[in-house]
């Protein structure tokens, strides 16, 4: 049987990069079947435009900067379908658990992600969507699970850098039960402020637990105690798609928000920058979304010059 573009970019690219980089056997099967399912759940929908960019818009920050340059939608299906896969784990302080000395060095992420953009750029994709069949459709599924935080998505693909705001029917349902804090025994007190406080965690980004630093920040959201929650752009939430929306979820359906230097997302409003800015590295603000602070809406201004 013929293999699919999917399966060629995968066996002959992919699999030979993590062979080279020593990853072992376990990590290298594990990230391959990841990037393999989570792909084909991407390009299933590839003509689908408003499941398409609902869903990249959690990557959107990194992809519009990916090189080489193609276009947001090619750098997206490279962060989405690959890098915010279990590759993450060979990235990041868990790296020994795919039998690594040391974890990937930003190089070694460059040269995997390049590469698959330099593959794909040349696939006709819309095409290869229609040929797609699969059990488990991974994306659809999670945006099934979380109904309000895929519908605030949606929206906010919706969103250009000549539509920077939209407002649309706040949708009223039961708050999100976010089990993970019924199970968390930490103290918290963020009365300070209404809009959070600063955590660092350091841990692996793909991760389906929540760090416990952002379940004490849930924690201030369940007692009314904060009413937003900052982060520079998506990737420093999770790169968990899945984690991603069920945060998105408890934060909607508790009447909070979620802000990053790009994106506001309430319930029934979301804004974006006109043009998009780089993730910062590290902990520090960035700079840029202070000397740009022109280009965002003034609803979105004021929430975002508290965190200045």
């Amino acid at each position: 049987m013929e293999r699919n573009k999917i399966d060629i970019y995968i066996y002959t690219i992919l699999k030979k990069q993590l062979q080279k980089l020593k990853i072992s056997n376990y990590g290298l099967y594990s990230i391959m079947d990841n990037v393999k399912k989570q792909l084909n759940s991407i390009i299933k929908h590839w003509n689908d435009e408003e499941f398409i960019n609902a869903i990249f818009s959690t990557v959107v920050e990194e992809g519009h900067f990916y090189k080489p340059y193609v276009n947001d939608k090619i750098g997206n299906l490279v962060v989405l379908g690959i890098r915010n896969s279990l590759l993450e784990i060979a990235a990041s302080v868990n790296y020994k658990e795919f039998g690594l000395k040391k974890d990937l060095s930003v190089d070694d992420i460059k040269l995997i992600t390049s590469s698959a953009i330099d593959y794909f750029k040349n696939i006709d994709i819309e095409s290869l969507s229609l040929k797609i069949k699969i059990d488990d459709d991974y994306y659809y599924n999670i945006t099934k699970k979380y109904d309000i935080a895929y519908k605030s998505l949606v929206e906010l693909g919706k969103c250009t850098p000549n539509k920077l705001e939209i407002e649309f029917e706040k949708k009223t349902i039961e708050p999100y039960i976010l089990e993970e804090l019924f199970s968390n025994t930490q103290d918290i007190d963020i009365k300070d402020t209404s809009y959070g406080k600063k955590v660092t965690d350091v841990t692996n980004g793909i991760s389906n637990e929540l760090p416990k630093g952002l379940i004490n920040l849930l924690e201030g959201i369940l007692k009314k105690e904060a009413t937003m929650i900052y982060v520079d752009s998506f990737k420093y939430l999770s790169r968990n798609f899945e984690i991603n929306l069920k945060i998105l979820q408890f934060l909607l359906t508790h009447d909070a928000m979620f802000l990053t230097n790009n994106f506001l997302i309430k319930n029934g409003y979301v804004s974006r920058r006109k043009n998009l800015i780089r993730a910062s590295h590290g902990d520090n603000f960035n700079e840029e979304a202070i000397m740009t602070i022109g280009e965002v809406s003034s609803k979105y201004k004021q929430y975002l010059e508290k965190m200045m």
